[in-house]
């Protein structure tokens, strides 16, 4: 008698660790995705809550002309501190603990718009991030998931929406915080 494994029961033993390998990878690749977006909603929660305590402060949010058109500006700055005028005024001024909230993981895009600037305040504000998964279902009103159009517009149904074409990608789900409430 032959001891030992065919050619055959090899190769069907190797393709069958494979597909398993294949599957365990892309079930570690969503998870990542739904915990990186988990941290992206956690940090525009953090920033809607110390727009909120700036807001009791001054009576308005912060911008500047930069940020007064309808696809705003980019949260992080070059150097994974918070964009101007976020950084003066959250960080700077006390309302935010750390600049490290502004920090976007995987380059996806996150903006932030006001409505138009009355000597560094603004009345109305949003901010949205894009998400990396489609876990989700959009919405058409309030803070939630929106669905951006074909153009990578997003339409709020707030007082500031990202209308111009971008700054999200065609489809995609962007994250939306806006206030005041």
């Amino acid at each position: 008698m032959k001891r030992g494994f065919t050619l055959i029961e090899l190769l069907i033993t190797i393709a069958i660790i494979g597909i398993l390998a294949s599957l365990v990878l892309v079930a570690l690749n969503s998870s990542r995705n739904r915990a990186q977006d988990a941290q992206r909603k956690s940090n525009a929660h953090n920033l809607d809550a110390a727009l909120a305590r700036f807001y009791l402060d001054k009576s308005g949010y912060p911008a500047d002309t930069n940020s007064e058109v309808a696809d705003g500006i980019d949260i992080e700055a070059a150097d994974n501190t918070c964009g101007e005028p976020l950084q003066s005024a959250l960080v700077i001024g006390g309302h935010l603990s750390s600049g490290s909230t502004c920090q976007e993981i995987a380059s996806n895009p996150q903006r932030y718009a006001t409505s138009a600037s009355v000597n560094g305040v603004a009345t109305d504000y949003s901010i949205g991030w894009q998400l990396s998964a489609r876990s989700d279902e959009p919405i058409s009103t309030g803070n939630g998931t929106y669905q951006a159009d074909g153009s990578g517009a997003v339409d709020t149904g707030g007082a500031i929406n990202f209308t111009l074409d971008g700054p999200f990608e065609d489809g995609a789900y962007v994250f939306v915080t806006y206030g005041p409430q």
